[in-house]
């Protein structure tokens, strides 16, 4: 099962506009530009509420076997073929602010210089922390950082943060967020790296920051269920509602059948029989409009379950974007022959 979290705060901080604040800006940007000889560099800060994800560990409710951050990208510009992004936990606490870049400057809240009031620097850095410029530009924790590195690809962002996110549930170092920047030793040689600029919580797309949470809930007990072994088959999905509210917690019933059955001298309908698809079942929801994948396919996280009474997969529609539409997606492993299964007129709408 994936449960998602959204952002908190977040906020970019340039070294051009050492003093501004963007917190209400609807764009992330991670970028090292030069004009003419005067370089400019911006990092982005990103917080996430973790308490309700320790609560829910502490209750049993959720488990947490990967953590991933993810960030759409908006828009790029001469970004290098190859290049790897950093996020290190934020060692400093600091106030998101109220200000955008272009259009309401304003200087209270975090920047280059500062992150709240105060600078960045302070009184020196912490055991365990680094920074640079002389400390301005954001301080960070040294350890639990993550990474991700592109090539030929999507610049999205959905970066393995399972190690930091630890850190923090632990107590074994504040949640202060991330920081997200390239290396150190990028931003001081005198290569350009362009600009990344990705979708911030403020953003009245579709597209705000998520942490994406991923645990193997499935349970696989067929009973006296007889395997789905046709070569032709169907899937659909019993009693799937039309509308959910979000935060609920739905079972999907899937049903499998054969497309053709043999014709025989029963009086039984043959579509009631019940049969199971195997183990390597696996679900996907998708946004009906954008065709976005919400939740992907995953060998560990997307198991279809099994009980007596057939297969069936759970849903945690917690931050789920609110009235929009999703449909489902199956795939079947059977004995090496993938198949994929999709009905665009069943779909369901995530009420608030």
């Amino acid at each position: 099962m994936y449960y998602f979290v959204t952002a908190s705060k977040d906020a970019s901080i340039y070294l051009q506009q050492p003093t501004q604040n963007t917190g209400l800006d609807e764009i992330l940007e991670v970028s090292k530009t030069y004009y003419g000889n005067l370089k400019d560099i911006a990092r982005s800060l990103i917080k996430f509420d973790t308490t309700p994800i320790s609560q829910s560990i502490v209750s049993g409710e959720i488990t947490m076997s990967s953590a991933e951050l993810i960030l759409n990208e908006c828009d790029v510009d001469e970004i290098p073929i190859d290049y790897t992004l950093y996020a290190y936990p934020v060692s400093q606490s600091w106030d998101m602010g109220i200000g955008t870049r272009f259009d309401n400057i304003s200087v209270d809240g975090c920047s280059w210089e500062t992150r709240t009031t105060e600078n960045w620097l302070g009184s020196g850095f912490a055991t365990g922390t680094s920074g640079s410029f002389n400390g301005k530009g954001g301080t960070w924790y040294t350890g639990s950082a993550s990474s991700q590195s592109f090539s030929y690809q999507s610049n999205n962002i959905e970066m393995d943060v399972l190690t930091s996110l630890n850190s923090w549930i632990s107590g074994s170092i504040p949640n202060e967020g991330w920081i997200i920047k390239h290396d150190s030793s990028l931003e001081n040689n005198t290569t350009d790296y362009g600009q990344l600029k990705f979708f911030s919580k403020e953003t009245n797309t579709i597209y705000q920051p998520k942490l994406r949470i991923g645990w193997d809930d499935s349970s696989f007990s067929t009973g006296s269920l007889s395997a789905l072994t046709a070569d032709d088959i169907h899937i659909t999905f019993k009693r799937l509602k039309v509308r959910y509210k979000r935060g609920s917690k739905p079972t999907i019933r899937v049903f499998g059948r054969e497309k053709y059955p043999l014709k025989n001298y029963t009086n039984q309908y043959a579509y009631t029989d019940v049969y199971y698809l195997p183990s390597t079942t696996y679900y996907q929801i998708k946004d009906v409009v954008t065709d976005e994948v919400v939740v992907p396919f995953n060998d560990n996280y997307t198991k279809v379950s099994c009980d007596s009474n057939g297969n069936y997969f759970k849903l945690n529609l917690s931050n789920f974007e609110y009235n929009r539409d999703y449909y489902i997606e199956i795939k079947t492993n059977r004995s090496g022959v993938i198949e994929y299964f999709t009905d665009k007129d069943l779909t369901f709408t995530v009420e608030k």
